[in-house]
């Protein structure tokens, strides 16, 4: 998606999709509502590409969310994250490297460390969360998909990998 979260659970249409369609009801040719247009890959960018709709079972789950909360509710940790591509720049060769942890969110009550500057300039690098319970963790797909398995408010256990402060070596911690 434009936000980077994947899109997963979505059906793929061939129907023309414009900018303004998202949101629009995806129908078969009996007239039976069967989605709700989300989105559009187009390598060119034009409104020719491949379009997505969220399925109708998928929409009677939010709809339901949104009637009753006024939006849609995902489960989530608490935190901001460097995109898999700038984290292995860094070195960070799996997992996803946690950039910021607001305060007296989920991951901050978890103790999750974030990366930040020193002093000196010279970036400390925070955790790198490697696993959510039995699912691997080695980008931030991987992260969106498996919390996307809970529903907010579910406890989950992350395993992260922690610089630690002498010698630079990585240590596992759960």
């Amino acid at each position: 998606s434009p936000s980077g979260r994947p899109l997963s659970n979505v059906t793929q249409t061939h129907a023309a999709l414009n900018p303004g369609n998202s949101g629009g009801a995806l129908l078969d040719s009996s007239g039976r509502l069967i989605g709700m247009n989300t989105a559009i890959y187009s390598p060119s960018g034009a409104s020719a590409g491949i379009g997505f709709a969220i399925p109708a079972d998928t929409l009677k789950q939010q709809v339901a969310t949104i009637l009753r909360y006024g939006k849609v509710l995902r489960p989530a940790i608490g935190i901001s994250f460097l995109e898999a591509a700038q984290a292995r720049a860094r070195g960070v060769a799996r997992g996803v490297l946690v950039l910021g942890v607001p305060d007296n969110s989920a991951a901050a009550k978890a103790g999750l460390r974030p990366t930040f500057r020193l002093a000196d300039g010279t970036v400390s690098l925070g955790d790198v969360i490697v696993q959510i319970d039995a699912a691997p963790v080695r980008n931030e797909a991987d992260l969106f998909r498996a919390l996307d398995s809970y529903q907010p408010g579910q406890k989950v256990t992350l395993t992260v990998e922690r610089l630690k402060q002498q010698g630079g070596a990585l240590e596992e911690l759960q």
